[in-house]
């Protein structure tokens, strides 16, 4: 255990405070707690201190000092865990010269921090240690490489403002990323997901609907667009409460429109989105499909192949147990859709994977 000078910057000023890292058995590794509050570097200078800093390093001197006697080794204002791995990281983004785009955003908006700073430091705690945003503020932020100088108040406004300008941010960085290192969307993929949110209240975006995970919170709704390389391309959020169903066919047009992607796109997803209108609505467009399908909500006469115990192969691992069985075919298979306001029956062909 160790003490060392915190200095959090807050609305134009600096706050000081005595902190002691430790270990936590609890966390398995490295915890922060509040040794003494010091107030601000601006009230001690009022009060007649020249260099409060300087003051109160030489008190963390002298109770690391006291602690040496026990083996502790002595640190200063750092805690001694760093997180380097996000250096590759930091040199992707530093060649896709994003911040000169980033920084257009000053001219129309009063910035107290740097935007910049804190999307790619954002960026990089996600990269080592992904939690939550006020974990990531106190224990993963203080341990890269170079110290973030934005309070915690100013990080979740930048949040929100990121978050109301997502696209924006997502245009330039899928512009970036083409021009420097190239996409190919002669093929695309298309996925969707939803995340849930800890709150109370619905509120115009964040919706009760079926999530995922079966929880009852409200949620929101993503879809995914990546190129052949499965490089993000173009990403659009939606209200939880939509059903992901017809919404799916609106997000792919709009993201295909939008990123000139005129190739094959593959619509990837379970059983949720696979109904016979976004099958159709892919067939249509010439593009191809990998859904999962419920063996207990096929037709009788599809789960006649299902039940058959023939034509299965095994796949072993090296000491030759069998780890699965799987088979497949190649047919035509009937689907119900809505078409000119009538249910009419027609048959696609698929291949189909039984596991």
């Amino acid at each position: 255990m160790a003490y060392y000078l915190k200095k959090t910057k807050l609305k134009g000023r600096t706050y000081l405070s005595i902190d002691e890292s430790f270990y936590s058995h609890d966390k398995k590794g490295t915890a922060h707690k509040c040794f003494k509050s010091l107030g601000s570097v601006e009230t001690w200078q009022e009060k007649g201190m020249e260099d409060p800093i300087s003051h109160f390093q030489k008190e963390v001197d002298a109770l690391n000092q006291e602690k040496s006697t026990a083996g502790v080794r002595k640190i200063s204002d750092k805690s001694p865990n760093m997180y380097l791995g996000y250096f590759p990281f930091q040199a992707i983004l530093d060649k896709l010269q994003i911040k000169k785009y980033v920084d257009y955003f000053k001219l129309t908006n009063d910035f107290e921090y740097d935007l910049y700073e804190l999307l790619s430091s954002l960026i990089y705690a996600r990269a080592v240690n992904p939690c939550s945003k006020h974990r990531t503020f106190h224990e993963v932020l203080p341990e890269l490489y170079k110290a973030v100088g934005y309070s915690y108040d100013q990080l979740l406004d930048g949040l929100s403002f990121l978050g109301n300008d997502y696209e924006k941010f997502i245009e330039i960085f899928t512009v970036q990323v083409n021009k420097i290192f190239g996409l190919d969307v002669s093929k695309s993929y298309f996925d969707c997901t939803n995340f849930y949110f800890e709150i109370d209240r619905e509120d115009d975006f964040r919706k009760k609907g079926p999530s995922k995970e079966n929880k009852k919170a409200p949620i929101v709704g993503l879809g995914l667009l990546l190129d052949r390389n499965q490089i993000p391309i173009g990403m659009k959020m939606y209200p939880g409460n939509e059903s992901e169903k017809p919404v799916i066919r609106d997000v792919i047009d709009r993201l295909k429109m939008q990123n000139s992607v005129t190739g094959k796109t593959i619509h990837v997803a379970d059983k949720g989105l696979n109904c016979a209108q976004n099958i159709a609505f892919s067939k249509q467009h010439g593009d191809g499909y990998l859904f999962s399908k419920s063996v207990k909500g096929l037709s009788e006469e599809e789960k006649v192949w299902v039940l058959l115990d023939q034509d299965f192969k095994e796949v072993k691992d090296s000491n030759n147990k069998v780890l699965y069985l799987y088979k497949s075919c190649i047919d035509k298979f009937t689907y119900k859709i809505e078409h000119e306001g009538k249910n009419v029956n027609i048959k696609l062909t698929e291949k189909r994977l039984l596991t």
